[in-house]
């Protein structure tokens, strides 16, 4: 990729559907009680680590629900509350197509060729009738070249690991090993990564 600004990147938090077992994709389920606490953690990560640095920092969320309430909590959090939003759909979770709903523990009891897959990451490319990795890929690298300043960007699981493996010039098999943490900001600057974590947590 290009010369990118720090990018900021959240992870919504759990939702009842995460806690399941049960394929999200482009649907939605309410954020769990630990969602809401780990978006708040974001919030102070952002006022501590970041607002010093970059006051003027951009923000880019998801339009899915998760997405949106994450930031809610976390701008509240963070003294972000009144701060414009740019709602950008190329940050949406992967389509998962028909495992959309669905447990995966489910699916994979039926599907031996599901369970030939070697990960989640792999497993959620590889829907039927869902969206490719290579239409990912491409959806992220529009997204990524309209950047142009600081941003916090708020997103999901197979998401996140697609466009922090762009950034620092990754493999499709080595995305998956990155890790989707939530509650955590994860900063990618100068072609590296850190993780953030609120003090509570360290």
């Amino acid at each position: 990729m290009r010369d990118l600004p720090p990018l900021y990147i959240l992870r919504h938090g759990e939702t009842t559907w995460n806690r399941e077992g049960r394929c999200q994709g482009h649907l939605d389920a309410p954020l769990t009680e630990l969602g809401r606490t780990q978006a708040a953690q974001q919030g102070r990560i952002i006022a501590d680590h970041i607002l010093p640095r970059y006051p003027e920092i951009s923000v880019w969320v998801s339009p899915l629900g998760r997405a949106k309430s994450t930031w809610a909590i976390a701008a509240e959090a963070s003294g972000l509350a009144s701060r414009a939003v740019r709602s950008e759909p190329r940050l949406a979770e992967v389509h998962m197509g028909d495992w959309q709903g669905r447990r995966r523990d489910d699916f994979l009891a039926e599907d031996p060729a599901a369970r030939a897959h070697p990960n989640l990451f792999e497993l959620s490319l590889n829907t039927p009738g869902g969206e490719s990795y290579d239409a990912l890929r491409s959806r992220l690298v529009e997204c990524l070249h309209q950047v142009n300043q600081p941003t916090i960007c708020v997103t999901h699981g197979i998401t996140s690991l697609v466009l922090r493996g762009l950034i620092l010039g990754l493999p499709r098999e080595e995305m998956a090993d990155l890790g989707h943490d939530q509650g955590i900001v994860y900063r990618l600057n100068e072609g590296a990564e850190h993780r953030l974590e609120a003090s509570s947590q360290k």
